[in-house]
């Protein structure tokens, strides 16, 4: 497998100096090292979609449920589990714990105190009910080395398993593959919208990218209507989520 990290930030500076602007497409962020580690199976179906008390589009998940499935994946790993709800920083209902989200009550993880620029996971849950509506991974652009892609994408396939239990190795490495290519970073400031958008049967994984923030994969529960405004404002909306079996 080829993991990616996002080009380093002279890259970008340079690319910004020449061009007013980085417009330019890039590959999916470089990467090497070891591949993502085969995780445990799990014993779960699919998430499915519903609505909460207020008719926002959610899983039938719960925060708890989503962390028992994450800390099941693992087991027999070196990264650490993942706490309670309550030892999450939490952010309240808005936008502020990370960009381009959906806007709910937002909680992102505590992380190790020695792992500088390590990566983010956040949650985000509906005001009513608090089941999950979205969870979103980020690598920091403040390091770019494998130290820190590494952990993103090992954290990034626990989150997939957590939701499509049958997505293997291969089928992460093509979605992940797919997420990113050709993506382009906004600049800061800019609203960023998703690289291209892949759906199916009411969930939603797409990754952005933007100067000064995250890089970000999100697993979105997903109406209609955020479909259909995605396409308005020109974003790339394809039915079906790349390396998932039929049927998922």
């Amino acid at each position: 497998m080829k993991k990616r990290v996002p080009i380093a930030a002279a890259l970008l500076l340079a690319c910004l100096l020449a061009a007013g602007g980085c417009g330019e497409t890039t590959d999916t962020p470089q990467t090497q090292g070891e591949t993502v580690p085969q995780v445990v199976s799990a014993d779960w179906e699919p998430v499915s979609t519903a609505n909460s008390g207020q008719e926002e589009a959610c899983f039938a998940l719960s925060p708890e449920e989503f962390l028992r499935r994450y800390n099941a994946l693992c087991q027999g790993g070196e990264e650490e589990c993942l706490p309670a709800l309550d030892q999450w920083m939490d952010y309240g209902v808005g936008q502020a714990a990370y960009a381009s989200g959906a806007a709910g009550h937002q909680y992102t993880a505590p992380t190790e105190a020695d792992f500088y620029a390590g990566p983010l996971l956040a949650l985000c849950t509906a005001e009513e009910g608090g089941q999950v509506i979205e969870v979103v991974t980020g690598l920091s652009q403040k390091n770019y080395g494998a130290s820190s892609g590494d952990p993103f994408q090992t954290m990034t396939f626990r989150v997939l398993q957590a939701f499509w239990p049958d997505l293997d190795q291969e089928g992460f490495d093509q979605l992940y593959e797919e997420l990113f290519a050709g993506g382009t970073y906004a600049e800061a400031g800019q609203e960023v919208l998703p690289v291209r958008v892949f759906h199916q049967e009411g969930a939603a994984c797409y990754a952005t990218l933007q100067i000064g923030e995250y890089d970000q994969i999100h697993v979105r529960a997903v109406s209609q209507e955020q479909l259909d405004w995605w396409q308005s404002v020109g974003v790339e909306v394809v039915q079906g989520i790349p390396g998932l079996p039929e049927g998922q």
